[in-house]
């Protein structure tokens, strides 16, 4: 046991300089909440505080980290606002079905404000060509659209 007690100031070391290599490739704030544990773990080693205690401290303090972060970015209103774009004006809008429209066989157009869009039922039902619908959302490159328009 003594043995590993004395690698442990390099993996925590290890940890560390992973840990800042991947926050440097990737912009997203990834491994920044095991810093802080892998550090104070690595205080902890100098001082040949046990194995386990130093497991646990850093799953502990790591886990803390996170969910801190988390609250204080909440708090602050850290949510990603959705952009709107010119597609949401269709939201609403009535269009016409100009390829019928099944959800099963990935099929469907319409026509709404002079554009053809690929489109789906939200509900799975078909729908056949010339029916008027209304759009109810817009996933990806689809619109969304049911019946009652």
């Amino acid at each position: 046991m003594t043995d590993i007690l004395n690698y442990m100031p390099y993996v925590w070391t290890l940890s560390l300089i992973l840990c800042v290599l991947m926050e440097a490739a990737t912009a997203a704030l990834t491994t920044i909440w095991f810093m802080p544990a892998g550090f104070l773990c690595l205080v902890l080693s100098l001082f040949n505080v046990p194995v386990v205690v130093q497991v646990v401290v850093y799953i502990v303090v790591a886990g803390l980290t996170l969910v801190v972060a988390k609250l204080i970015i909440k708090r602050r209103g850290g949510s990603v606002p959705k952009t709107p774009t010119n597609a949401d004006r269709l939201i609403g809008e009535t269009a016409v079905v100009t390829v019928a429209i099944d959800n099963l066989s990935a099929k469907g157009e319409v026509t709404v404000k002079g554009q053809t869009w690929t489109a789906r039922s939200d509900n799975g039902d078909v729908i056949p060509a010339g029916e008027r619908v209304s759009v109810i959302r817009i996933e990806g490159v689809k619109l969304i659209v049911g019946k009652g328009a």
